[in-house]
């Protein structure tokens, strides 16, 4: 198995939209006019059926990839797949050489619920989208307060579930969290009649509608336990349910966590059950980019077949999944969720805010977020890492959702594309526009939000070009990745005042992966390939720091692994694979997070000394750093639906949870202004924006309050 493999095509269980530009358009199914039953079916078919048998093109983040290739394993499916329904429940159930069969994941009900949606499909499906009668309205003058009280079966008051509302006239779902004493507590909403739902690991999910005037409104729910905890927990909580009691569990896991974790979470491979056919097609979808011509498997994807056939297959697993739930502080924050439309219209049919059906799904219809800022009129600005005929980044607006498209011509009937995006401290956005790779060989975008209007600035001829990675120092310049996935490659620093860039070739690193400028104006970049970081200096030279080797992983054993036998590991990055550091402009640290090395480390930017941090799990794979006033650090996951926060006066970690699932989570855009921390979320698997807002007890007292 090829270890530089990074190809977006391996993600089948992610459900990503892997699609290039659709050439046709499915007539959407409304939810309005589907049954209870048929709806269902849409997201298991949405989750499960989609990233194979919905059609559209490929697209790759490979530089040196071939072109794009259809994606539709299997054939597009309609009504007219239903004929012989016994034949089709029978085909779901036991599968086929190249599709795992689902008769350990879903029952005679769910399969009766995918036929059920398919018969509402008059043609082959090739394109999967939703398009609801949305109106795009501002709040209105007068706001009322939802709140409530959340308890056990016994009565007991349970802290740390997810609350969620939402107008369903409206892509804006607004959730909060109970405190200790199961009280919950909206901010202050405009009228209507909502859509409310409350989720908690280890608890069945319950609904109710809520007519809010301009008074408070109290709904409150008994829910009862659950021991089906699969779907509901994140990633690194899944990984945390693996066994390590012995060499063989110890080995699969390291092979499944470095192989299985880098472009989605754990909780979406092990989201279903599969027997050893099913896994074996499934390693070879993954790992051989969906060739119809599968070569025999590696000893080592062997091993893995069988570790996953024993945790999810026909048998009882050894797996011990524990319930996880905000705590304390972590309760405290309201988090806003936009749902994006897709750039060709419709969003997607599952966004992750209902958890019976695991992590979110864009799959067939053409989505492609990564990273987004908030401006300070308090709109998101998003990118989009697909070819597309109208959409270079976007625009959500922050009051009534309604999506905007924005293109960067390149003047052949093409539009760039784009991955990296940045809140200059000028109020400024900036971001790569890039021909053909979403994240390199691009020209510098800069948006002035108030005007909504676009320029941008291209790198002296001869010189590496702006990549997607994007930061900035204390001398307010920006600083970008630049380079392709060889030398030469580096950095460039773009001054906003003169519109000049200055060129910084690395020394020997291959790759620049994530920057960022420090409180002295120098720049920081990671050498993801090499486990280097490097820096310039007050003389614009740069210099390298190799990073110590680490443990592969915090549980592994000595003699797990022989001596020099490697574990094959996926995607870009070495043995650590720094991903997006970033430097407290107030003090000489730069955190940089390691995806694969699973830690978080401090470099002092005078005295180059490194002190390494453990994250909280094993496979949390920490992605982007984020500094506030008061020098807490700030994490985001891949690998989970979390943020953390880290100490570094007291070492410890704090775990702030969104109320989606399948965030996987890698951008952390930070806004901290008039006095209101908030953070940004970007999933492209949800196709959604968001941001959780930081409140404080005196915030809750206030509501509280009012709520008497």
């Amino acid at each position: 198995m090829r270890r530089g493999l990074f190809l977006l095509v391996i993600a089948l269980f992610a459900g990503i939209a892997l699609s290039g530009m659709m050439k046709a358009q499915q007539a959407p199914t409304s939810s309005t006019n589907l049954t209870a039953a048929e709806k269902s079916g849409r997201s298991l078919f949405q989750t499960r059926c989609a990233m194979c048998h919905v059609g559209g093109e490929a697209t790759s983040e490979t530089a040196t990839a071939s072109e794009p290739r259809s994606s539709t394993m299997g054939p597009a499916l309609g009504r007219a797949s239903t004929t012989n329904e016994a034949a089709l429940r029978q085909k779901i159930k036991d599968g086929s050489p190249r599709m795992p069969g689902y008769k350990y994941t879903l029952s005679d009900e769910q399969a009766d619920q995918v036929v059920a949606f398919m018969k509402t499909l008059d043609k082959p499906l090739t394109r999967l989208f939703a398009a609801p009668a949305y109106v795009f309205s501002a709040p209105n003058g007068e706001a009322g307060v939802l709140a409530g009280t959340i308890k056990s079966a016994s009565g007991t008051p349970l802290e740390g579930v997810a609350v969620s509302a939402q107008l369903p006239s409206e892509p804006i779902t607004t959730s909060v969290y109970t405190g200790t004493d199961g009280r919950y507590f909206f901010p202050a909403m405009k009228s209507g009649k909502y859509n409310v739902w409350a989720q908690a690991i280890g608890l069945e999910r319950v609904e109710s509608t809520a007519d809010l005037g301009t008074r408070t409104l109290k709904v409150d729910f008994t829910m009862k336990e659950t021991t089906d905890l699969i779907l509901q927990l994140s990633g690194y909580q899944i990984l945390a349910a693996l066994p390590e009691d012995s060499v063989a569990h110890r080995r699969g896991k390291a092979l499944f966590q470095k192989n299985c974790t880098y472009c989605h979470e754990t909780s979406a491979a092990l989201r279903d059950r599969f027997d050893q056919a099913g896994w074996e097609t499934i390693v070879v979808a993954m790992t051989q980019n969906f060739t119809r011509n599968p070569r025999p498997l590696t000893p080592a994807m062997k091993e893995l077949v069988a570790y996953l056939t024993e945790m999810r297959g026909p048998g009882a697993s050894p797996m011990q999944p524990k319930v996880f739930r905000p705590r304390g502080e972590a309760t405290l924050p309201v988090i806003y969720e936009h749902d994006v439309e897709y750039a060709d219209g419709g969003y997607s049919t599952h966004n992750g805010s209902d958890w019976r059906y695991g992590h979110g799904s864009t799959a067939g219809g053409g989505g492609a977020i990564h990273d987004a800022v908030l401006d300070w009129e308090g709109n998101y600005w998003f990118t989009s890492n697909r070819a597309s005929a109208n959409r270079t980044i976007g625009r959500v607006d922050g009051k009534t959702g309604k999506t905007t498209n924005f293109p960067v011509p390149l003047g052949d009937g093409r539009v760039a594309q784009s991955h990296g995006i940045l809140l200059g401290p000028d109020g400024h956005v900036y971001f790569n526009a890039s021909p053909r790779i979403p994240y390199l060989d691009g020209d510098l975008g800069i948006v002035d939000t108030r005007a909504q209007k676009i320029e941008t600035v291209k790198p002296p001829d001869g010189w590496t070009r702006v990549s997607g990675w994007l930061g900035y120092d204390a001398k307010g310049r920006i600083w970008t990745a630049s380079g392709m996935m060889q030398p030469p490659t580096g950095a460039l620093r773009f001054d906003p005042k003169t519109k000049s860039f200055t060129l910084f070739k690395s020394p020997t690193a291959t790759m620049t992966y994530g920057i960022t400028g420090d409180a002295d104006g120098n720049g920081w970049w990671a050498g993801v390939n090499e486990d280097i970081v490097v820096y310039s200096d007050a003389s614009d030279q740069p210099h390298e720091i190799k990073l110590p080797p680490q443990a592969l992983a915090e549980y592994l054993k000595p003699g797990d692994f022989a001596e020099g036998e490697a574990i094959p590991q996926q995607g870009i990055g070495g043995k650590q694979s720094p991903r997006r550091p970033v430097a407290d402009l107030k003090s000489a640290a730069v955190w940089v997070p390691n995806f694969y090395g699973n830690t978080l480390l401090r470099i002092d930017s005078r005295t180059k000394a490194l002190k390494y941090y453990p994250v909280p799990y094993p496979g949390m794979t920490p992605y982007e750093a984020a500094v506030d006033s008061q020098h807490n650090v700030w994490i985001t996951f891949q690998n989970s639906d979390e943020m953390g926060r880290f100490n570094p006066e007291t070492g410890i970690w704090t775990m702030y949870s969104y109320p989606s699932k399948g965030m996987a989570q890698r951008q952390n855009h930070m806004l901290e202004r008039d006095g209101v921390l908030q953070f940004v979320s970007a999933s492209g698997l949800s196709h959604r924006v968001g941001r959780m807002v930081m409140r404080t007890e005196k915030d809750l007292q206030s509501l509280r309050a009012r709520a008497q």
